[in-house]
């Protein structure tokens, strides 16, 4: 009997191999989600994209065009800054853009929506996440962040070493949490904060402890003046639940973190016009990766050439760097 059950499991096995086309994309059985090999109950637009809810939450979810259900995909969930909402947020970090690819195929792009809260004024009624002083009391985003990717992987056909996550501002800044926080830093891959806003409900110096290496590409406008590089003890009311820290303070410490001594000098590149690159990697885990952008003359914006979040660079960030860094560091 063990003998035919050994057979039985191994047919089962090669069956399963097989209807998710892994001939045409290596992947081991375990990364594989069990929403690969099925037709989604999800109902998706002509544009693709699929407004999803989790209770009194929801999400904003696009599929590549190419989506095949019998391969996976990598996922990459964008947070919004404050008082902005997913369809802000996929525009200016457009990880919906056609023809992007991880691991030779498209992106599934997701845009959580954030919780209302008080606001900057303690009366308002604006979206935010959590680690902002702003933020509802009690929201649990990370909570909502996993039950997401349940959802992704249980509908969809999900490379689960592949997902990672991306933010701009406030939700740069919960970028920031969800890599410091073990239960999402062992789901997600790699993390982009872009212009993060980094309260200290955001661990951004201390209290910070994945739990592994991380692999982070924070990007800064050196002209920031809502997020200043060089960080503030506090808001123009003397309000210290609003200090940020200093941006090259901040980048230090995820080095330390993964394994770089305080003396450690990264490597400078300069791969855009007016952006230099200090990159950390001090560990044999090719994962400890810390590669901060800093771009002179821009604002409170993701670096691209269009303006479409105030600001323009002489780069587009998605394609140009983060999507290549996201390819770069899979889980092992």
């Amino acid at each position: 009997m063990l003998a035919l059950s050994g057979i039985v499991t191994a047919v089962y096995l090669a069956t399963v191999v097989s209807s998710i086309g892994l001939q045409q994309q290596p992947a081991s059985l375990d990364s594989i989600s069990s929403g690969c090999g099925v037709h989604s109950p999800w109902k998706f637009d002509s544009t693709h994209h699929s407004n999803r809810s989790i209770g009194d939450r929801s999400f904003y979810v696009h599929i590549p065009p190419s989506y095949n259900p019998n391969v996976p995909h990598a996922v990459v969930l964008s947070y919004h800054g404050y008082e902005e909402d997913d369809v802000i947020q996929e525009k200016i970090s457009a990880f919906s853009q056609q023809g992007l690819l991880i691991n030779n195929q498209g992106i599934i792009a997701v845009y959580p929506l954030g919780a209302f809260g008080p606001g900057k004024n303690g009366s308002s009624h604006v979206r935010a996440w959590q680690g902002a002083p702003y933020a509802k009391p009690g929201v649990d985003d990370i909570a909502f962040t996993i039950k997401i990717i349940d959802e992704l992987e249980a509908n969809l056909c999900v490379d689960k070493k592949r997902i990672y996550a991306a933010g701009k501002s406030n939700g740069g800044g919960f970028t920031n949490l969800l890599a410091c926080t073990p239960s999402t830093a062992s789901l997600i891959a790699a993390f982009a904060p872009v212009s993060p806003a980094l309260y200290s409900g955001t661990l951004p110096l201390t209290g910070c402890n994945p739990g592994r290496v991380i692999p982070i590409i924070p990007i800064h406008g050196l002209a920031d003046k809502i997020v200043p590089f060089n960080g503030r003890t506090a808001d123009k009311n003397g309000n210290t639940s609003y200090a940020l820290p200093p941006i090259p303070e901040y980048r230090q410490a995820w080095a330390t973190r993964d394994s770089c001594s305080s003396t450690t000098k990264p490597t400078v590149s300069h791969p855009h016009e007016s952006t230099t690159v200090k990159e950390w990697r001090c560990s044999w885990d090719t994962r400890a990766d810390v590669k901060g952008y800093t771009v002179a003359g821009l604002g409170h914006s993701w670096p691209n050439t269009e303006g479409l979040d105030g600001g323009t660079a002489s780069f587009n960030a998605t394609p140009d760097d983060i999507v290549p860094f996201f390819e770069a560091h899979p889980f092992d």
